[in-house]
């Protein structure tokens, strides 16, 4: 585990810190604690980290919900201690094909108006396996383009249900085009995705749908569903029926699980 650890330590170290000229605190954190105050509540936590030594600016409190640390004096290094060792050679790709795909976009300046995001699993300090969403935001870019802080926030899914993903998705938050579900197994970003047409998963869905959506992801049933929608249960399972023949799903699990992937959820 230390070995792999270490190896995704020096893959940061490569593609960011060595390009890094000169440390920068983060200037905003006040302020992005106050945003995360106003998140809905959930089993999260995020971090801070600046990207010129890989060292935390900050970790909010709920970091020992999952972990036995302290966020005031915890390092990088012990949060990667969590990650579920099989998994970490794949958190290596994912990363990497992030790295890559940040070296290759044209207009650096663009990529804090982007949410990236990936799963993994984690052993929590009660031994207990959970499903995490990592979603990353770029907090800061210098004046050469290099990519300086980063905001890492880790979400529970495990109630979904969903099987970890072995993709990463690109998320455009300001009409930028996003880049959903890219395989990891090169990793590399396939720079031929820039080039094809622009696509949101669930365009197509009604705003009814979306919502049936959701409450099944909530692990709510047809007939719950109906009742916190004002609508029948063979309305529900009718929609159910016509939602998965739109997304080419065969069931609502893998169909929970594209939807977090692609930030519809």
């Amino acid at each position: 585990m230390e070995r792999r650890i270490n190896n995704l330590i020096e893959l940061w170290k490569e593609g960011y810190s060595e390009r890094i000229k000169k440390y920068q605190p983060y200037q905003a954190v006040q302020q992005i604690k106050h945003i995360a105050s106003l998140f809905s509540p959930g089993d999260f936590f995020y971090f801070i980290l600046n990207m010129h030594n890989l060292q935390l600016e900050y970790v909010h409190p709920s970091v020992r919900n999952f972990m036995e640390v302290d966020p005031e004096n915890t390092t990088i290094r012990e949060l990667l201690k969590c990650v579920v060792p099989e998994d970490m050679d794949e958190v290596k790709r994912k990363e990497m094909v992030l790295q890559d795909f940040l070296d290759k976009f044209r207009d650096t300046h663009q990529l804090p108006y982007y949410k990236i995001l990936y799963m993994y699993r984690m052993k929590d300090r009660y031994n207990r396996y959970r499903t995490m969403l990592l979603q990353v935001n770029v907090l800061s870019v210098s004046s050469d383009g290099t990519i300086e802080h980063i905001l890492s926030v880790h979400t529970d899914i495990s109630y979904l249900g969903v099987a970890k993903s072995d993709y990463i998705s690109f998320i455009g938050l300001n009409g930028q085009k996003s880049f959903y579900n890219v395989d990891c197994q090169t990793g590399k970003f396939d720079e031929t995705l820039f080039e094809t047409t622009a696509s949101s998963f669930g365009s197509n869905l009604t705003k009814r749908e979306q919502e049936i959506i959701f409450y099944f992801s909530k692990g709510l049933g047809a007939k719950e569903i109906g009742e916190a929608l004002n609508i029948s249960e063979y309305t529900v399972r009718t929609h159910r029926k016509n939602i998965l023949k739109k997304t080419k799903q065969t069931n609502m699990a893998q169909l929970v699980s594209l939807c977090v992937m692609e930030g519809l959820i």
